[in-house]
C-alpha cells in the first residue's frame, strides 16, 4: 500500500459526504482504498469462481478428479453458458498479465501447455480434459500474479487501468450469474452513493483472512473498512433522529401540561369572579 496526500485520480467521494464532497485519498498508487479494493476482491475471487463454473459445464459436475472435455467438442448434454464464461474468464486474466508485463517489463506467468488457442496464439481457453481444480489453479496462477503486482499496476497509465477495472467487473457479473452456496445477505442501508438507494450485497470473505466484499445493486463497490464506516454513520444519525423524537415529543408534552394548566387557571378564575360560593359547589 502506498499512502499519499495525494487524492485518488478518479475523484473519488467517501460516501455520506456528497454535499460537502470530501475526497478519498490515493492509497494504492493513484487510486483510493474502494478502486483498489474492487480489483482486488474480484482477483480474490476468481479461482473459486472458476471452479465453480466449471463444475456446472456438464451435470456430472465435473468435480475435482473429474475430468471434463473443455473444447466444447463434449458430448451432449454440455452447458454453453458455463463454457463461454468459465473461458472467457481465464483468457481475460492471461490477456491482462501480458498487458502488465509489457508496461511493467517483466516476465508473464506462461498459459497453460495446451491451453485453447486461436491460429495467432491468442489464448482464448482453458485446456482439454481439465477438472475444477485444475481450472481453479491455471486461474489463481494469472490471479496471484495481479495481485502480487496490483499497487504497482495502479501507478500506470490511467486509461489502461480503466479498461482493466471495467474488464475485471466481469468477476462479479459472473459472480451474480453462478450463485454459489456462499450467497451474500443484504444489507438494510441502502447505497449512499449519489443517493444510489440501491440494496448492499455483502459477499462473505473469499478464503480465509479476506475481507468481505460490499456491492450495491447498480455496480457501487464499498470497502469492508468504509461499510462499517456508513454503518455507524447510519447509526449514529438514528442514534440522533430518536434523540430529536424523543426532545420533540417531551416539548409536545410540556406544551400540553402548560396548556391544561392554563385552562384549569381560567376556569377558577371565571369560577371565582361569576359564580357564588355556593353555585361553585
Amino acid at each position: 500500500m502506498t499512502t499519499t496526500s495525494l487524492p485518488c485520480v478518479r475523484g473519488c467521494v467517501r460516501a455520506g459526504t456528497e454535499d460537502a464532497p470530501e475526497v478519498l485519498p490515493a492509497t494504492h498508487g493513484r487510486y483510493c482504498s474502494r478502486c483498489y479494493g474492487r480489483v482486488h476482491q474480484a482477483l480474490l475471487q476468481a479461482p473459486e469462481l472458476a471452479a465453480h463454473i466449471f463444475a456446472n459445464l456438464t451435470p456430472g459436475g465435473g468435480g475435482a478428479g473429474e475430468r471434463v472435455d473443455s473444447s466444447k467438442s463434449a458430448p451432449l448434454p454440455f452447458n454453453d453458458a458455463a463454457f463461454a464464461d468459465v473461458n472467457e474468464l481465464y483468457s481475460l486474466l492471461v490477456y491482462w498479465c501480458g498487458i502488465w508485463a509489457d508496461y511493467l517489463d517483466v516476465l508473464t506467468p506462461a498459459a497453460a501447455a495446451r491451453a485453447w488457442r486461436r491460429e495467432s496464439g491468442t489464448v482464448i481457453g482453458l485446456p482439454d480434459g481439465y477438472d475444477s481444480a485444475a481450472a481453479a489453479t491455471e486461474v489463481r496462477r494469472m490471479s496471484r500474479w495481479l495481485l502480487d503486482r496490483l499497487d504497482e499496476i495502479l501507478t500506470l497509465a490511467p486509461e489502461d487501468v480503466d479498461e482493466f477495472d471495467a474488464a475485471i467487473r466481469d468477476v462479479w457479473r459472473m459472480n451474480a450469474r453462478w450463485p454459489r452456496l456462499e450467497r451474500p445477505r443484504y444489507s438494510t442501508v441502502p447505497c449512499p452513493v449519489n443517493d444510489c438507494g440501491a440494496r448492499l450485497a455483502v459477499y462473505p470473505p473469499a478464503m480465509p483472512g479476506a475481507k468481505r466484499s460490499i456491492l450495491c445493486d447498480a455496480g457501487h463497490f464499498h470497502g469492508e473498512d468504509e461499510y462499517d464506516d456508513i454503518l455507524a454513520a447510519i447509526q449514529s444519525h438514528r442514534v440522533e433522529l430518536a434523540r430529536d423524537a424523543r426532545k420533540a415529543q417531551a416539548a409536545v408534552a410540556r406544551e400540553q401540561a402548560t396548556d391544561a394548566s392554563r385552562a384549569a387557571k381560567v376556569q377558577q378564575h371565571l369560577i371565582s369572579k361569576y359564580l357564588t360560593p355556593k353555585e361553585a359547589s
